[in-house]
């Protein structure tokens, strides 16, 4: 049976009834303490807060107006971009001072020449004074505006005592950029000052009249308080008769429970059998959903299971993170919210409708560089229940880099058959030329000789171009490099090979250099010029400029280092790590340099054939430097 403890004596005299109040209610007394902390606050706010805000507002807006005066008084007279010098002040100056004076609060106006003399003054006997002091020097020589404000019987920032309220401002000006002088205004600012002054009292009159009227609110809330505590006195009264009432009644109806408790009682057991049974159902249905998730994340690809409706059903791991959201949160969402953007759900509904025949199709989603998005491949089943159409099966793969080499080979092909058609070009225009001589048309022996070079060097340039197409069809058929070793001079060799460099790009300037005697390494001639080649030609090509392309040859662990620096377009972090990827150019842009994408990566290959290692620095707009190790023999 419940307890109730005995009834509070709320019957308090009125007298004492606030003080009372607040000591068995926190709420209250807290709430009293910080109406109190208000009514002391409040006044101080205006006195601390407030008054010197207006008394700042009061320099400021005075400030400004001097300014203003001032630039004013220099435009007047057409001294602007002037040095302020005696010389150099208008005849009128006064009577313009004069009679803006007796308009207005000006107290007195003092014009300073850039060395602190006063060349003009409303009181003539301060003309040809210095202002020597510290905040002239510092502050407004230097180009900024000084104020001071000096209240009554106190001393000005020149040390006189003033007989009213005043801002002494001054207002540098500037000539070809460096200090050509400055004016100091004096305003009467008294009665601002009594407007800010009766001002603040008002507000602080305001504010205790308003922290008075939270002790009265306060007061009559304590009083509500009192009375409510009394009507609770009387409520507990009564609450404890209907009570005895209450344990009456329970008393009776504890019989009816009881009966009724035996009768529960069976049917308890009864469910309690229906739920084991329910239990072993669910277990069941656990281990067959643990089988299904173990076939969905054992799937690389990405599998969604949707409803007719395109609800979420099913999921994998791949495709929660090709969505960017879990299982848990996209289960119930429809397919519209997570993949809208992509084209996906009105494939599907296509699909489910009959009027799309193609299952597989690719679309985009965002990947970590905004630049490139990832592309995937999705094929999509019907999902068949009971001979209707249930829903629809996704099984999204990421094809990036399969599209991505498909675009490499296409613009592989082009590339190529540009460059095939170039040599090509001149070798047919030439030969024509050449084969079609003639007395109308004479080929002078000079010409000749020249028509034959050009085929000859186009001819090269075609075996060249051929020859790097099989070495890399031979790597990516995974069959070596053959190597022909024998004794190779580096230096000779790059002599050899920059000279012609020297004669066609006068723009360029080559310096070479040789920090070890021993330039003689074991390896294929051939290939090792092909390496060179390769690094002095990039070196040009992408130095359209010109500049320094220096090369340095040495001995450093047993190695023989070969690098070559230019100073041209330089390359990005992203580009470098795709260097010698085959088909890559750095610039692939209408204007960029001829060039199918494989050299470096043929010389990559040569190094790595040779047992070598090449490194890459580069900075955009600095320059790209190569370094190239190899070994002086090769091992076994």
């Amino acid at each position: 049976m419940v307890q109730y403890p005995g009834k509070l004596d709320y019957h308090l005299p009125v007298v004492n009834f606030m003080g009372d109040v607040m000591l068995r209610i926190p709420f209250l007394r807290n709430l009293l303490l910080l109406v109190l902390v208000m009514v002391a606050c409040m006044p101080l706010y205006a006195l601390l807060i407030l008054h010197p805000a207006y008394h700042e507002q009061l320099v400021h807006e005075t400030e400004d107006e001097s300014t203003r005066f001032a630039t004013y008084l220099v435009k007047g007279l057409h001294l602007e971009g002037v040095r302020l010098e005696r010389e150099s002040l208008p005849v009128v100056l006064e009577e313009q001072v004069k009679i803006i004076k007796d308009g207005s609060h000006l107290i007195k106006l003092r014009i300073f020449s850039p060395d602190g003399e006063i060349i003009f003054s409303s009181d003539k006997t301060e003309i040809g004074k210095a202002n020597s002091n510290d905040y002239f020097r510092n502050i407004v020589a230097k180009g900024k505006v000084f104020s001071k404000i000096a209240e009554k019987d106190h001393k000005t920032a020149e040390g006189v005592i003033t007989k009213v309220d005043i801002v002494e401002t001054y207002v540098p000006f500037m000539a070809a950029g460096r200090f050509g002088g400055a004016i100091e205004v004096y305003y009467d600012i008294t009665s601002r000052v009594a407007k800010f002054n009766a001002l603040t009292m008002r507000t602080t009159t305001i504010l205790v009249f308003i922290s008075l009227g939270f002790l009265v609110l306060m007061g009559f809330a304590l009083n509500k308080a009192q009375v409510s505590l009394e009507e609770r006195g009387r409520a507990e009264e009564a609450l404890r008769q209907v009570n005895d009432e209450l344990e009456t009644r329970v008393a009776e109806r504890t019989t009816e429970l009881s009966e009724a408790n035996a009768q529960l009682t069976t049917e308890i057991a009864e469910r309690t059998l229906a739920q084991m049974a329910l239990s072993q159902a669910l277990e069941d249905s656990r281990r067959d959903r643990e089988k299904l998730d173990g076939i969905l994340s054992s799937v690389g690809d990405g599998l969604i299971v949707t409803d007719r409706q395109l609800t979420v059903l099913q999921m994998n791991a791949a495709a929660e993170k090709l969505l960017g959201v879990s299982f848990e949160k996209a289960l119930g969402q429809s397919l519209d919210r997570l993949a809208g953007t992509t084209g996906l759900p009105d494939r599907i509904h296509s699909l489910l409708v009959g009027t799309c025949s193609t299952s597989s199709f690719d679309f985009e989603l965002p990947g970590e560089d905004p630049k490139h998005p990832r592309v995937y491949q999705t094929r999509i089943s019907r999902l068949e229940s009971d001979a209707e159409q249930a829903g629809a099966v996704l099984l999204i793969q990421d094809v990036t880099r399969e599209r991505e080499l498909d675009r490499m080979k296409n613009a592989f092909l082009g590339m190529a058959a540009h460059e095939l058609n170039t040599p090509l070009a001149a070798i047919l225009g030439f030969s024509e030329l050449l084969a079609f001589a003639d007395s109308e048309h004479p080929v002078t022996p000079e010409q000749q000789d020249e028509y034959t070079k050009l085929i000859h060097n186009k001819a090269l340039e075609l075996s060249r171009l051929v020859d790097d197409l099989l070495d890399i069809s031979r790597v990516e058929a995974g069959q070596p490099l053959i190597l022909d070793y024998e004794s190779v001079r580096l230096d000779e060799m790059l002599r050899e090979v920059i000279r012609p460099y020297q004669e066609k790009s006068p723009r360029h300037r080559f310096e070479l250099h040789f920090t070890t005697a021993q330039t003689e390494i074991a390896g294929d001639k051939g290939r090792i010029r092909q390496v060179f080649n390769n690094l002095i030609s990039n070196a040009v090509k992408y130095s359209p400029q010109g500049g320094l392309i220096r090369v340095t040859l040495g001995n450093e662990n047993g190695c023989c280092r070969l690098s070559v620096s230019d100073q041209g377009i330089g390359m990005t972090a992203e580009q470098v790590a795709h260097m010698f990827d085959k088909f890559y150019r750095a610039d692939s842009s209408n204007t960029a340099v001829h060039g199918v994408g494989l050299g470096m990566s043929i010389v990559r290959h040569i190094v790595e054939a040779h047992q070598g290692d090449i490194r890459v620095e580069s900075q955009p707009g600095v320059g790209t430097a190569i370094h190239v190790d190899l070994p002086l023999t090769p091992s076994a």
